[in-house]
């Protein structure tokens, strides 16, 4: 018999039924846990329902969101590795979520970014990608921004975000982003 964290299981067991939470991980993502949550991913055929266009941008965007945790994520300056990701799924949508620290200083030009790709349409934001692409500007951790705008290509939805100070030099940043589902 189990003698104590039973409740607590059962509040999570609970939690995430309610909420329809397919996949969930807290830790450091390094690649081998990347490659462990997409073969998950991967074979998890029952969840989809034979939405094979939507599993693969589901896919396609989660592999974006761990790349950017892996790339962007400031865990070992501050020892801080826990980031968080997050399959889920409503009756209309899949979601996505990710959570990790990054320095404040990154904050500004994130949402510059992400307020300036949820304010364009489909075909702007595909103006913007071959314009980066064509530019060839990388940043020192190896982007050029295009992780953000092909997400909102695959998912055809505005992308939500939120920043929350954890001190002054540290905010803790949520993604999210959903994929409608049956798209075609």
């Amino acid at each position: 018999m189990i003698t104590s964290g039973s409740h607590f299981i059962s509040e999570i067991y609970k939690m995430m039924s309610d909420q329809k939470i397919i996949l969930t991980y807290l830790g450091d993502v390094t690649p081998e846990i990347t490659n462990a949550i997409l073969k998950a991913i991967k074979t998890d055929d029952a969840r989809f329902n034979n939405e094979v266009v939507t599993k693969k941008k589901v896919y396609k965007i989660i592999v974006e969101c761990l790349e950017n945790i892996t790339r962007h994520s400031e865990r070992v300056e501050r020892k801080m590795s826990q980031s968080i990701f997050l399959l889920g799924r409503d009756d209309d949508n899949y979601y996505i979520i990710t959570g990790n620290y990054i320095y404040g200083s990154q904050v500004d030009s994130l949402k510059s970014v992400l307020n300036e790709v949820n304010n364009m349409n489909k075909e702007q934001i595909k103006d913007k990608y071959r314009e980066i692409l064509n530019e060839g500007k990388i940043s020192e951790k190896g982007g050029a921004g295009l992780g953000i705008i092909d997400i909102a290509l695959k998912s055809e939805n505005n992308i939500e975000y939120e920043f929350v100070p954890i001190d002054s030099d540290v905010s803790f940043y949520i993604f999210k982003v959903q994929v409608s589902k049956n798209q075609i």
